[in-house]
Formats: structure tokens, C-alpha cells, sequence
């Protein structure tokens, strides 16, 4: 580790004696060196981070993020009934790619599909029985029950255009044309298209839309270049063949912030890094799973200090994370940070008591990608299990794999990470704790309670005085079975050159939106008269 630091620095050193280029034609041209590697190839089978960021760019959703709460995009407004019925009036001046209006008609077959594909994926769907696209742009939802948080939801579902034979049905289209012609390209109505020329696989280059009806881009061109390794990041950042270098790691910002022409920025984000435990009794090889062994995990809860790892493993650009939610989120157990606090000496005598008493090694997985990527977050968290007597083996793996072994069950713990984004601990607990999530990225565990599961369907259409309730009920649950382990919230750290303004006014961070010349450089950036 000390060798890769002094190289690093050595490097960054003789990198940091020239500024930020600025790239010819800036305001044709935005490139964000990202931290993900895309992995969905359609729209609604997106789930992480990069997925999120790239398909952002080219679909609309009928509501979009404004920080925590939800804003009007493809839909103008929208109303309930009881949480059951819900209806959204299509902004009439909405267009896709190809200059055609979007219609209640595609609004219908896009949530057909998406819940169609949902459902072959074994995931939780929204509940849709019925969906009416009505004259004048009105779009009718009937769910099978209520579901308040139903807006918040949609953030995350991207409309397609619909094929003219998408077939009929009570949803809107036919479930089995969907699934046989899923794998072709979809169109969207967001600003941007995908370019035409071949590209580097570590690249997804796109262009503005010529049909682009709202949120306009400044930029014609952007790139998001995939490069995994922070040190790859930095590199083309301060080189100027990129314009935005995102997950800024603690040790780089000594020299960032005495970098001319960088600037650093700080995004909001509804974003968890987690604890995850396989919990099958044994391993693909056959052999006793120690994680199993609910003393196994309690010990391992009891030697965190989450504060210690924030500063730690993120030079305290993190807060602790003694549950999903933050503050101001609904389901925010103000007590939590008062109740857990590290007993080593009790994790102790819990590992002797589970026949560890004389140590256990355990591998940890760290998916690559923008939010579960921490290696020095789980250095931390190796010496803390160190000192209770567990050796921690730090093994990252590309996202594609991680996907792969937690379907295989070939794991023992890992990171996972899960953004809140209707600001909901109980959402939260349905995508890493809930039956139709099992096996999934964000319930990599297995785990399974009918009890919580009723809870979590219950929140669904509870009155919001009853939430605090059922989230302490359903949190006392996961505390006594602990499948994951919240470790931080995360803070974005975005470094970029100083000729740009970002305007984070959601969290999928799609750069393209949200990147535009800073005011003071604009005249010059644009080459403005």
C-alpha cells in the first residue's frame, strides 16, 4: 500500500505542475471521467448507479428528482385517489428523438414493460392492475393497493416509445411481445442520443437530441468515460482530456485543492454503503458458511465504529450511518447513534461462542462501482474485525461479476450500496431486505421474514403519522436478524475544471444535465460576442 501511495503521489506531483487543460471547444464538447461501468443494455433493466447516469441522458421519466422531493418532467401534474388511483396529465409539449409527441399511449406501454420486466426478473413491481391513456394526454394508474410513494417511484422508470404493434391489454401492451423483442434499441424523449461512430468500450459518447423540448443541453457532445480506478479518474482530469473527474478519494485532495483551475464540488446524495451477509448455511464449495451464525454477524456489528471509519476511510467526507434514513428523512430513528455503540470485548466471547475463538478469515467483496468501490473504507474495517480476530481479505471485482456471485451465492460478505430515493426507510428496507428483492445486488443475502414483509406492505398506503411506528417495528427486526449492516451516507465529491457549474438538482448525477459553463466564464466559454 505505501509503495502505491508514493508512486501516486510522485505522479500526481509531476501532473499537478500543469493546469487542468481546457479542452478546444469546450462548450461543444463535456467529458466526465465516471466511476461505474454501465451493465443494463435497456432502459428499464437499469439498477445501478452507472446505469442510472448514462440511460438519464437519453429518457425521460414522467417525474424526476429535485434533491429529495420529486418535480414535474414528462408529467405537467398529478393526483390520487386513496393512493390507489393515481392520474398524470402528459406535458403536451414533450417529444422524443425523432420529433413525435409522447403520448399517453407510450406512457402506457412503458410502465406495461417495465413491469412486465420486472416480473421475469423475479423484482418487486409497482402494483399496476390497470392503465388508461386517455384522450387529451391523461394517464390513469390503478394499483392492486395503495401506495403513496407511487411518484417517487416512477423517478426511477424511463419511457420508451412505444412500437406501433405493442399489442394490448389491460397494461397496455402484450407481456409476451415485450419479453421476445426487449433486446432492441429503445427511443427516448431526453436531450441526448448515442452517437453513431464506434467508440472505446470504456466510453459511451453522446449527442444533443435534434428534438429536445425542455432542459436543453449547452453541451453538443459529451462523453462518460469509465475508469474504475481513481488514479485513472485523476489522471484525465488533470491531463484535460476530461472535464469532470466524480468519487474523489481522501488521499487525492491534498493535491486537488492546490491544483490551478480544479474545483471541487460537494453533490447531495440519498446514498447508503452497507454491510451484506450471504446468509446460506453453506458455500458453493460445500463448506459451513461462518456468516450464517447470527453471532458471527452480531460481533462483527459490535466492532464497528462508524466514525472511525468515515475518518478513517473517507477523511470524514461521509457521515455515519446507523440506519437508512437521514435526517429529515421519513422513518429517522433519532435514537439509533445513542443505542449501537462498539462492545470488542462482547464480540469477543459472541465469536467464541459461535467455535471462532481462535480467529476466522473471511473474503470481502467490493463490487466496482461508484458507491460500494471503498478500498479504504474496508482497510478500516479490516482493522477493527483485526482486533475482535477476524482477518478481512479485501477482493475487488468488476459489477458485472458481483451480479454473478450473488445470484451463485458465491460470496460471504460485501458492500453494497442503496440510494433512498422516495426518502423512505421503509422503501429502503423493501430493496435490501424484502422477499421480491432476495438474491438481488441490493439483497445480495437471501434473507426472508414474513414479518417484515407485511410491515413493508403495509407502509405502502399507511397514513405517514404510522411510519415511525412500523419503522421501528421493522427495524427491530433486521436488528435482531441482521442480514446488513449500514456503515455511512455518502457524500459526492466531484472535482472539476473551474470553467464549469454544476447544478446538482438531482442525485443520478447525468453530467450532462446538470454540468454548464460557469456564468462568469460563459462569454468566453461560448465564444459569445
Amino acid at each position: 500500500m505505501g509503495r502505491t501511495i508514493t508512486r501516486l503521489r510522485l505522479l500526481i506531483l509531476a501532473l499537478a505542475l500543469f493546469p487542468a487543460a481546457l479542452p478546444a471547444g469546450a462548450a461543444d464538447l463535456l467529458v466526465a471521467a465516471i466511476s461505474g461501468q454501465v451493465t443494463a443494455s435497456d432502459p428499464q433493466e437499469a439498477r445501478t448507479g452507472a446505469d442510472f447516469q448514462y440511460y438519464e441522458h437519453l429518457f425521460d421519466t414522467l417525474v424526476t428528482r429535485d434533491g429529495f422531493d420529486v418535480a414535474p418532467r414528462l408529467a405537467k401534474s398529478w393526483s390520487n385517489q386513496g393512493h390507489r388511483v393515481w392520474s398524470f396529465q402528459i406535458d403536451p409539449t414533450a417529444r422524443f428523438a425523432d420529433g413525435r409527441p409522447v403520448t399517453g399511449h407510450d406512457v402506457a406501454y412503458s410502465l406495461c414493460r417495465h413491469q412486465t420486466m420486472v416480473r421475469r426478473m423475479g423484482r418487486e413491481t409497482l402494483g399496476l392492475t390497470r392503465v388508461v391513456a386517455e384522450p387529451g394526454g391523461r394517464v390513469i394508474l390503478t394499483l392492486e393497493s395503495p401506495y403513496r410513494l407511487l411518484p417517487a417511484a416512477l423517478s426511477l422508470v424511463f419511457i420508451v416509445a412505444a412500437p406501433t404493434d405493442a399489442g394490448d391489454g389491460p397494461l397496455g401492451c402484450d407481456p409476451a411481445q415485450v419479453l421476445a423483442a426487449h433486446a432492441g434499441a429503445q427511443m427516448g424523449s431526453g436531450p441526448y442520443i448515442p452517437a453513431t461512430e464506434p467508440v472505446p468500450p470504456e466510453q459511451r459518447t453522446l449527442v444533443a437530441s435534434p428534438n429536445c423540448w425542455r432542459d436543453c443541453p449547452v453541451w453538443s457532445r459529451i462523453v462518460l468515460w469509465s475508469a474504475p480506478d481513481a488514479r485513472d479518474r485523476l489522471r484525465l482530469l488533470v491531463t484535460g482530456q476530461a472535464d469532470i473527474m466524480e468519487d474523489v478519494i481522501p488521499v487525492h485532495l491534498p493535491y486537488i485543492t492546490k491544483m490551478k483551475g480544479v474545483t471541487l464540488a460537494e453533490l447531495p446524495t440519498d446514498r447508503t454503503l452497507l454491510l451484506t451477509f450471504n446468509l446460506r448455511p453453506t458455500l458453493p464449495d460445500g463448506k459451513p458458511n461462518p456468516v450464517a451464525d447470527i453471532r458471527v454477524r452480531q460481533a462483527i456489528s459490535l466492532a464497528l465504529d462508524r466514525h472511525v471509519l468515515v475518518e478513517r476511510g473517507l477523511e470524514g467526507f461521509a457521515g455515519p450511518a446507523w440506519q437508512l434514513a437521514q435526517p429529515g428523512m421519513e422513518g429517522y430513528l433519532p435514537e439509533r447513534p445513542r443505542i449501537l455503540r462498539p462492545d470488542p470485548d462482547r464480540a469477543r466471547t459472541l465469536l467464541a461462542d459461535a467455535g471462532y475463538g481462535e480467529g476466522l478469515d473471511l473474503p470481502l467483496l467490493l463490487p466496482m462501482t461508484r458507491i460500494t468501490d471503498r478500498p479504504r473504507v474496508a482497510d478500516a474495517l479490516s482493522g477493527m474485525l483485526g482486533a475482535i480476530g477476524i482477518t478481512l481479505s479485501i477482493n475487488p471485482i468488476p459489477a458485472v461479476e458481483s451480479r454473478a456471485r450473488v445470484a451463485a451465492g458465491d460470496f460471504q460478505v460485501m458492500f453494497a450500496g442503496l440510494g433512498l430515493t422516495a426518502g423512505s426507510a421503509m422503501e429502503g428496507y423493501t430493496a435490501v431486505a424484502g422477499a421480491a428483492e432476495k438474491d438481488s445486488i441490493t439483497n445480495p443475502s437471501g434473507y426472508r421474514s414474513p414479518a417484515l414483509d407485511e410491515l413493508l406492505h403495509q407502509a405502502r398506503g399507511a397514513n405517514p403519522r404510522d411510519i415511525p411506528s412500523l419503522t421501528e417495528r421493522a427495524t427491530a427486526i433486521l436488528d435482531r436478524d441482521l442480514p446488513m449492516i449500514p456503515l455511512m451516507h455518502i457524500r459526492d465529491l466531484v472535482a472539476h475544471r473551474a470553467g464549469l457549474s454544476l447544478h446538482a438538482r438531482d442525485t443520478a448525477r447525468a453530467f450532462g444535465r446538470i454540468a454548464s459553463p460557469a456564468t462568469a466564464d460563459a462569454r468566453g466559454v461560448r465564444g459569445d460576442d
